[in-house]
């Protein structure tokens, strides 16, 4: 125990990156929390401070799949996260130094949430990714290097993969929200990583490329992702494209029966066409009609001021 605790201290007194890493989160930690006072964190102040919604990556903040590793809005989130980066992390960096570390912060964390966004429509957001590819990393290490040998390291790969299903598990029955996918390929990848540095450097290579690839590729194109469809009818919606608008929005509600955002918007869509047509009566006199066509609105949008007072100037 005694020489546990000395390791200890000698990883926390020469990390560097690692204190920076946590003195972030915390700052951004407090900033939403001083933004936002509300129980429930908007979508705009997520994004403000790294976090962008999953349509707002695919439709072109690709920076959010790094940026939102630093954000944290819950408190016992962002302590067990911090503590986990603190030990495992400062670990690290005493062994491979300050750039080396700053390096596969920055691809883990892109590859982590780039997978989580392309299978999830979520990209999550905090360091559990992270810490996840640092402890791969460790663990692909204690196999080859000296300086990484763990001696229960078996033990806490049980309980690192077992918290994985037992995590998502959760997710299901209890709407937990935890990026499982991010936990998995970010162990993955720190493995694979620490692979560089042995016999079969060759094989993790060609692996790691192919992950690196697809994670760059799965933010700019995801057909199978509901977020991808719906990013992709903003784009066509806003540039007046209706019809095809429509056809992502249709293929992203296919895919996730609960996508809201497509079926926000296939709403609105719907409302400008009901729109035109009870306007086309209205001025031709087909009062009757019209009038079945803004209850029609009013259905969809209760509070559509435009159908309730053309519906009260019928005679």
């Amino acid at each position: 125990m005694n020489t546990i605790s000395i390791t200890i201290i000698k990883n926390l007194k020469s990390a560097r990156y690692t204190y920076f890493v946590i003195v972030y989160c915390i700052l951004v930690f407090v900033a939403i929390v001083l933004t936002e006072k509300n129980t429930t964190i908007s979508d705009e102040t997520l994004t403000k401070f790294g976090a962008p919604t999953a349509v707002d990556i695919f439709g072109g903040k690709i920076w959010g799949v790094v940026t939102n590793s630093f954000v944290h809005f819950n408190f016992l989130h962002l302590i067990v996260n911090l503590i986990t980066t603190l030990l495992i992390a400062s670990y690290v960096e005493r062994r491979v130094g300050f750039w080396k570390l700053f390096a596969f912060g920055l691809v883990a964390s892109m590859v982590s949430s780039a997978f989580q966004l392309s299978f999830s429509d979520d990209a999550g957001i905090g360091l559990s990714g992270v810490n996840y590819a640092l402890f791969g990393f460790i663990f692909g290490k204690t196999f080859i290097d000296q300086r990484f040998k763990i001696v229960t390291k078996n033990l806490a790969l049980l309980v690192m993969i077992f918290f994985i299903p037992f995590c998502e598990i959760m997710n299901r029955i209890y709407n937990w929200n935890v990026a499982t996918i991010a936990l998995l390929m970010g162990f993955v990848f720190g493995f694979l990583f620490s692979g560089l540095f042995s016999k079969f450097r060759t094989q993790s290579l060609i692996i790691l490329l192919l992950i690196f690839s697809f994670s760059i590729f799965s933010v700019l194109y995801s057909p199978w992702s509901a977020e991808w469809n719906c990013s992709k009818g903003m784009e066509l919606h806003e540039s007046s494209k209706i019809k095809e608008a429509k056809e992502f929005y249709l293929k992203a509600v296919h895919l996730n029966p609960k996508a809201l955002c497509a079926l926000d918007n296939l709403k609105l869509i719907r409302i400008d066409e009901l729109s035109g047509k009870a306007l086309q009566l209205h001025l031709r006199g087909k009062y009757i009609e019209a009038g079945e066509i803004y209850d029609e609105i009013l259905k969809i949008d209760p509070k559509n001021q435009w159908a309730f007072e053309n519906k009260r100037r019928l005679p």
